[in-house]
């Protein structure tokens, strides 16, 4: 079964490569006006570590303020995993017009109960203004509450040659 959950040590959190974080930043760039969402998943299968990027439709009834996994999409994106022994590094979503701060929402979403749901993921917040990245934290939960840090977008923006 794919892995969620596990048992909450903060060293089994991975960071995902440059690559996939500049991946997940063109797709956010993409969803523009609205908030894009979506998953990076980690493999230690075969020769080293693989990961990838898989966007998801954001389901909101308001998506230029929120995001929420639709349903059958985040079901598909399990089953696969599970198939390819794939876990779950991180959820990401972008946030529109607004700053890259894991809100008060992201956390009751992410921890509803004040438990964290998948405490061995990290959680990516991009703020997109006028469909440009321009800021990014990342949020993990660590000893009972998220702890944010920032990002830098040089650290992980590749431009494609021409």
């Amino acid at each position: 079964m794919l892995t969620l959950r596990g048992g909450g040590s903060e060293a089994l959190i991975h960071e995902p490569p440059p690559e996939a974080l500049a991946q997940m930043i063109r797709y956010l760039e993409a969803a523009w006006p609205h908030e894009g969402c979506g998953v990076i998943l980690r493999s230690d299968e075969g020769a080293g570590e693989s990961w990838r990027v898989v966007s998801l439709p954001n389901a909101s009834p308001t998506p230029r303020v929120a995001y929420a996994f639709a349903q059958e999409a985040w079901l598909q994106v399990c089953l696969d995993a599970d198939a390819r022994r794939e876990v779950v590094a991180c959820v990401f979503h972008s946030h529109v017009d607004a700053p890259a701060v894991f809100s008060t929402e992201d956390r009751r979403q992410a921890a509803p109960s004040g438990i964290s749901l998948l405490p061995q993921v990290s959680y990516i917040v991009v703020a997109i203004y006028g469909g440009r990245a321009v800021s990014a934290s990342r949020s993990v939960w660590i000893t009972g509450g998220f702890q944010t840090v920032p990002l830098l977008l040089a650290d992980f923006r590749f431009e494609k040659p021409v």
